[in-house]
């Protein structure tokens, strides 16, 4: 006795996966024991969020590489240190809130290169409502610690950036 199978699958809808934005890096594990690095982690963390948080825009782009560089040695930096167990928690958050800035400003230069190809078509790779996630992210921490930074209030989303416009038979 032979038998057939039949399978028959039907589309009922389409499902969509987003996954939350995940930091960089970690903080390292809360130090054991002594020393602690928390006062020259806090002592650089307040510099930090003071020079980004200004209620400005964002400073993002090619023109802005030396503060992407300089966040981004922070970042390593603070991720390494020794921070007690007292501590941890507000660490984490804090370099959870540095991790989605520099991923933004990363993803927004990536956006920034895009927008300003002279191309026929839209390759699409980094649209500008994918910068969103991260800056969502930011200051969804950023309601968390605030209140540790009553000088600074939350950088602005930056703008997005037009295409340019490509013309057959122009140069540009």
């Amino acid at each position: 006795m032979s038998g057939l199978l039949f399978l028959s699958l039907i589309s009922t809808g389409n499902a969509v996966m987003t996954t939350l934005p995940k930091v960089q890096l970690p903080l390292a594990p809360p130090a054991q024991e002594p020393p602690f690095d928390d006062s020259k982690f806090f002592d650089r963390v307040n510099t930090t969020i003071y020079q980004i948080c200004t209620g400005e825009s964002l400073p993002v782009g090619k023109i802005n590489n030396a503060l992407h560089d300089s966040l981004a040695e922070t970042y390593y930096t603070l991720i390494r240190m020794n921070i007690s167990q007292e501590q941890y928690p507000r660490a984490e958050e804090i370099v959870s809130f540095l991790s989605y800035t520099l991923t933004l400003m990363e993803k927004y230069l990536d956006y920034e290169s895009e927008q300003n190809t002279f191309s026929p078509v839209d390759m699409g790779n980094t649209p500008y409502k994918d910068l969103e996630l991260w800056y969502d992210a930011a200051a969804g921490v950023w309601k968390k610690i605030s209140q540790d930074y009553p000088d600074a209030k939350m950088y602005d989303m930056p703008a997005p950036i037009e295409p340019k416009k490509w013309i057959i038979g122009e140069v540009p």
